[in-house]
């Protein structure tokens, strides 16, 4: 079965998306809501022109958003000192000013990404290289669809469950 499937057969039609003008407030909005119907769902593409074309930028993961926060709102000085009481309001605006900010600054625009076609042990291959909990699926420039890491685990497990 290994051969069988393809990135076509794992793939998730359905992701979230944002324009390259959003902040990072709109990219978060945007992966909690594709979180209700696909709560493993980690990652929301980030969507540009070229040409007329739309065109895949970058990507913001979990991953970017909490390293966001670290960096923008967990090394605030002000939220060290901030006794019990202020906390609270000192994280709400220290995490406005972060979430506010623009995308490109935020995103990871070295996207892995694989053809439809692209054999099950082609997808294992990117995912074990790149280290990442998602790809992309992409043909001519134009994106297809996404592939989770969980996506992956699901298909291979029940092969090798099979097997057993």
């Amino acid at each position: 079965m290994l051969f069988r499937k393809r990135a076509w057969d794992l793939m998730r039609d359905d992701f979230a998306t944002v324009d390259e003008a959003a902040s990072l407030a709109e990219a978060v909005r945007a992966l909690r809501a594709s979180q209700k119907k696909a709560p493993e769902n980690n990652v929301v593409l980030v969507m540009g022109k070229s040409g007329g074309k739309d065109v895949l930028k970058g990507v913001v993961s979990v991953w970017t958003v909490l390293a966001a926060l670290d960096e923008n709102v967990l090394r605030d000085p002000e939220l060290k000192v901030a006794r019990e009481g202020d906390f609270d309001k000192a994280f709400a605006r220290a995490s406005a000013v972060c979430t506010h900010t623009p995308l490109d600054t935020h995103m990871e625009p070295d996207v892995p990404t694989l053809k439809p076609n692209d054999p099950m042990p082609v997808v294992l291959e990117l995912f074990l290289r790149r280290r990442r909990g998602w790809a992309v699926v992409q043909e001519n420039g134009k994106v297809l669809g996404v592939i989770l890491v969980a996506d992956l685990y699901r298909e291979l497990s029940g092969d090798i469950a099979a097997a057993l």
